[in-house]
This record gives C-alpha cells, sequence and structure tokens, in this order.
C-alpha cells in the first residue's frame, strides 16, 4: 500500500478567500483498501446497510467523492493519484447513514490508509453556463413514479436486489457506441445534469436555466474527439 501524503489543492472558479477542509468526525470499524486487479476503467460503488464497496476508483476521483467534487477540481500529490486504482471496502456499526459513509468515513479512511493531507483553495477558472434557448423548454418534466428517491440521509436500503433493480431519482447513466454517446436519467434537477456535463468536458458548469423542476432525459450526441 502507498502511504505517501498527498495536499490536494481544490480550485474553485471564483475568488473568495481560503477555507478548510470539513473534519472527519466518523470512522469505519474494519475497512479494506487494496489495489484493483484486472484492466478495466469501470469504477462501480454501492452502499449496503452499514458496509460500503468501491470498486476500481483512481484515488484523485476518491478524493473527489469524499469531499463532493469532480475528479477534474482535486490537484497536487503524486502522480500515481490519476492512474493506479484501488478497492475500498468499507464495514459501520449501527446504522451508518449513505452520506455518512460516502461523506466522512471514506475521508478519515483516506487519511488512515493514504496519509491524506487535505486543503481547499479557490482560483478563477473558465466556465461554461448551462442555459435556456429561446421559446419553452422541450424537457420531459419527471412522470410520477418514474423513479425513487434516494435516501442518502438514511441508512443504505436493506434489500440490496431490490435496490440493484430499482431507478433512483437524479442518477444519470452514460453509454457509449463507437462515437455515438447516450445519456439517461429520470427525476433529473438542471443542477445535476450541469454536474455530468462537467465531469465529461472536465471544466465547470454553472446552471444558469433558472428551471427548478425535475425531469427525465435521454440525449444522445456523436463525440467527433472519438473519431
Amino acid at each position: 500500500m502507498k502511504r505517501l501524503a498527498l495536499v490536494c489543492l481544490i480550485f474553485c472558479s471564483s475568488l473568495l478567500g481560503q477555507t478548510n477542509a470539513p473534519v472527519a468526525t466518523s470512522a469505519f470499524d474494519v475497512a479494506s483498501v487494496k489495489p484493483s486487479i484486472g484492466g478495466s476503467d469501470r469504477a462501480l460503488v454501492q452502499a449496503f446497510p452499514g458496509r460500503l464497496l468501491m470498486q476500481n476508483f483512481l484515488p484523485r476521483t476518491l478524493i473527489g467523492f469524499a469531499y463532493g467534487l469532480a475528479d477534474f477540481q482535486v490537484t497536487g500529490g503524486p502522480s500515481w493519484i490519476g492512474s493506479d486504482r484501488y478497492e475500498v471496502q468499507g464495514k459501520a456499526e449501527g446504522d451508518a447513514t449513505v452520506q455518512q459513509m460516502e461523506g466522512p468515513m471514506l475521508q478519515a479512511l483516506l487519511a488512515d490508509r493514504f496519509k491524506l493531507v487535505f486543503h481547499r483553495e479557490t482560483q478563477q477558472l473558465p466556465v461554461y453556463e448551462l442555459t435556456r434557448g429561446t421559446g419553452n423548454p422541450k424537457l420531459q418534466p419527471t412522470k410520477e413514479g418514474s423513479c425513487t428517491i434516494y435516501p442518502v440521509d438514511a441508512p443504505a436500503p436493506r434489500d440490496a436486489a431490490a435496490a440493484a433493480s430499482t431507478v433512483f431519482c437524479g442518477f444519470l447513466h452514460v453509454t457509449a457506441n463507437g462515437v455515438n454517446r447516450g445519456l439517461d436519467g429520470k427525476g433529473v434537477s438542471m443542477a445535476t445534469l450541469a454536474g455530468s456535463i462537467a465531469r465529461t468536458l472536465r471544466r465547470s458548469v454553472i446552471d444558469k436555466t433558472g428551471l427548478t423542476a425535475t425531469y427525465d432525459l435521454r440525449l444522445e450526441w456523436t463525440d467527433a474527439r472519438s473519431e
């Protein structure tokens, strides 16, 4: 296990001064962090009651996940945080919520296993804006019953099989077939869509649509960079 100290600077889109990262106040009772086996670049995260499983994650992405950031907002540290992949498993006694396991408890684990040193720094950077076109929006409002709200502030669902087949609101799924790309989601807010676009473009995207409802989305496009 690599145990080099990391210093991660989080660059935001405005000059607001420096703020300290939140201090993790809870930890997993039992946890393991080990290199991923296999050559796939697909990452998977699953939350079960009292357990968190994260497979095939870059350390940079784990840091972003723990602190609610996109990986492109994380910089600093050795080069391997953007190349090596790890599997994380954590078990917690009691009724830890999904939010606790994926946030403060993951922060504590990274600090323990990787000796993570983290602070936030703001810097002015170019951004994109997501805006409305002319006329009425053609987005399809979320249909009642099309998705289930995922309770991040509650323990994970106890029926893992049922949860795996449930369509949760606000989760976007990206597909790729050659140069063709697709994006599907139910109950998606414009802020969530902006965040997904930001991770694809690797640049912050600000929601300026003024749309406050949620929508059932199906987007298709061609990625000329893959030709």
